[in-house]
Formats: structure tokens, C-alpha cells, sequence
């Protein structure tokens, strides 16, 4: 998890799920197609006026033992009528194709969760903006005065007024 400022929000920038809310109930998303592993992160607009009413889904073949980053594609999936559109890929668009429509056709659920999820992000930007809108207001409060003749807070063991006090 990190720390999200609100300009982010504001700016309508897509936010991944678990750098919100981190691993919630064990759950993570991966899809597994022609023997590889893919983990799927997914991504939400969480400015609280915006009406995109969809995901961004990352795709990322698993890769072990492995420095190197392996295939991956993006896809944005509206929840209005389901439909999806393959963004950013390093292999064939055909491929990207079958393995959300693998993915979607045998994980029911899986919109259901997705649309839960950016529920959830939603409510956590406008806490995000309330918060930090509140945290800018509170007035800031001087901590103690040193006096003239009080010893110098610097610690050389004169007084105030001859020390770091000097005008």
C-alpha cells in the first residue's frame, strides 16, 4: 500500500486497487491460459464526480525466477455493456483477445467484484480529498516561546538573547 494524495485523485489518474487497499481477503486475481500464469491488477479512476464507470485491467505473465518483465497487455472493460478494449500489448492482439475473453467467460464473478471494488474507490477518493482538505484548514499552532534571559534552546549554555536570539 501507499499513500495516495489527493491531487492524484483529482487528476483522474488510474490508481491500482492494492496500492490502496493492499491483498483484501486473500484475494488475487490471476487468470491461467495455455499453461501460463497471469496476474491481473486492476485499476480505478477514483475521482468521486467522474462517471467512467469502468476498469483498467494489467495483465502480466508470471515470470519465474526471471529479472525480466514477461508479456503483458492492458485492457479497459466498461460495466456498462461489458465490453473491452486491448490498450497496450507486447504480443498479438489476437492472443490478448483470447485470454480476457477466457478470463471473463469463466470468472462470473469476476465483474461483480471488479464493480464492488470500484465502489470502494470511489468512496475512497472523496475520504481522500475530505481529509486532506481538513488537514489544510487546522490552523498551525506556535510551539513554546523562548524568553530573552531563558537559556538558549541550541544548548551552548548562554542565555537567548546572546546567543541565537541576536537580532
Amino acid at each position: 500500500m501507499r499513500t495516495i494524495d489527493s491531487f492524484e485523485v483529482l487528476d483522474g489518474k488510474a490508481i491500482k486497487y492494492l496500492d490502496v487497499f493492499g491483498v483484501q481477503n486473500d484475494i488475487a486475481l490471476k487468470s491461467k491460459y495455455e499453461g501460463k500464469t497471469y496476474w491481473i491488477y486492476d485499476y480505478y479512476c477514483m475521482h468521486p464526480n467522474c462517471k467512467c464507470d469502468e476498469v483498467y485491467l494489467e495483465f502480466l505473465e508470471e515470470q519465474k525466477g526471471k529479472e525480466t518483465a514477461g508479456q503483458h497487455f492492458g485492457v479497459r472493460i466498461s460495466f456498462a455493456d461489458e465490453s473491452f478494449v486491448i490498450e497496450d500489448y507486447n504480443f498479438s492482439k489476437q492472443k490478448a483477445t483470447e485470454i480476457i475473453e477466457d478470463t471473463l467467460k469463466y470468472s462470473k464473478d469476476a465483474i461483480e467484484l471488479f464493480k464492488v471494488r470500484y465502489a470502494q474507490m470511489k468512496e475512497k477518493g472523496t475520504q481522500i480529498i475530505v481529509d486532506q482538505a481538513k488537514a489544510a484548514r487546522q490552523p498551525v499552532v506556535n510551539g513554546d516561546v523562548t524568553g530573552r534571559n531563558e537559556p538558549c534552546p541550541c544548548g551552548s549554555g548562554k542565555k537567548y538573547k546572546k546567543c541565537c536570539g541576536k537580532a
